[in-house]
């Protein structure tokens, strides 16, 4: 008598969940997707990563909001990235130390096959 309902929150939005770049799986697409809050997708996101199904990633992300560089995590990332900035129509590379822009978490998902197969659901 003390069953719980499980209630799967993929179950209906795998078309959706399947437009996602399994390379670059951001916080926010997996919020939309799932219609949830942003805790309750890291949550869904942290626990992928724990079973294996996902790897979290971290880039760098130049002023213009394009991505210099990413690493496995902030520790492997370069003092110095190089990022293009226009001036009156001429693009011109700029380096920017790492610390002075923006960290953008993201999740990937883990192809070598060490992912928890025990329950089919990620939450």
């Amino acid at each position: 008598m003390a069953e719980k309902l499980r209630i799967d929150p993929l179950a209906g939005k795998e078309a959706a969940i399947a437009k996602l770049d399994p390379d670059k799986i951001y916080l926010e697409n997996v919020r939309s997707v799932l219609g949830v809050s942003t805790f309750q997708a890291k949550l869904y996101c942290e626990t992928a990563v724990r079973r294996g199904i996902f790897r979290k990633r971290v880039e760098v992300v130049c002023p213009d909001g394009s991505v210099a560089v990413s690493a496995r995590d902030e520790s492997e990332l370069p003092e110095v990235v190089k990022c293009w900035q226009e001036d009156g129509g001429e693009f011109t590379q700029v380096e920017y130390a790492t610390r002075d822009l923006r960290k953008v978490s993201f999740y990937q998902m883990n192809y070598d096959g060490s992912a928890s197969r025990a329950h089919p659901s990620i939450a």
